[in-house]
């Protein structure tokens, strides 16, 4: 079990950090050739979805990730490979794609967020909140696809920044979740096993 958390906190971590990274570039470079960035963004898309769709199937043996998280991946997969596939057609909708993506995203993290609750931490608030910032983020995408081509970038940028930076801080919240649901588990067994000594 201990094996395979650290394999799951390992897998977020690295989709985190790809997000981030990605997120730099729109905000170093936004006026970036279009077509390269499609191809970066479609293959971004299909690694983070791979990678956790692998954690998912992983966990769903022992009722960590709902069907939904699954889901959620294969969409991200399947959306990726059309970005690869189409990237003329992409490249006016990007704004969009990234809002769509950034809102699945959210709704992923409410979920981790109720997990984060029902493991009961008092800190579930703090996931709730960059899921909220995360979910506001992919609406306005969604609402404002023709702004200025390098502020559209820009703000993408900043987007995927703060979703990436939102994750690793997600991850931290819910090891500490983690860490607490252990620890009464042990206290739990510990006053068993006293109790059946006496």
């Amino acid at each position: 079990m201990g094996t395979f958390v650290e394999g799951m906190k390992k897998n977020y971590f690295i989709s985190a950090i790809l997000t981030i990274a990605l997120g730099a570039v729109l905000v170093i470079w936004p006026d970036w050739s279009g077509r390269i960035l499609c191809y970066l963004l479609g293959a971004a898309l299909i690694l983070m979805g791979g990678i956790q769709l692998i954690v998912c199937i992983r966990a769903e043996r022992i009722g960590f990730y709902s069907k939904f998280s699954m889901l959620m991946n294969i969409i991200l997969i399947l959306l990726g490979v059309w970005v690869c596939i189409r990237p003329d057609t992409v490249l006016s909708l990007v704004p969009v794609i990234i809002g769509i993506v950034m809102l699945i995203h959210g709704c992923m993290d409410l979920q981790f967020t109720m997990d984060i609750k029902h493991a009961g931490s008092g800190k579930w608030w703090i996931a709730l909140i960059f899921a909220l910032v995360t979910l506001t983020l992919g609406v306005f995408l969604v609402m404002h696809p023709f702004l200025a081509f390098e502020i559209t970038m820009l703000i993408i940028g900043i987007g995927l920044l703060y979703d990436g930076i939102s994750d690793l801080v997600l991850m931290i919240v819910a090891a500490y979740a983690q860490h607490q649901s252990d620890k009464r588990i042990r206290e739990f067994a510990a006053n068993a096993e006293s109790g059946i000594q006496k």
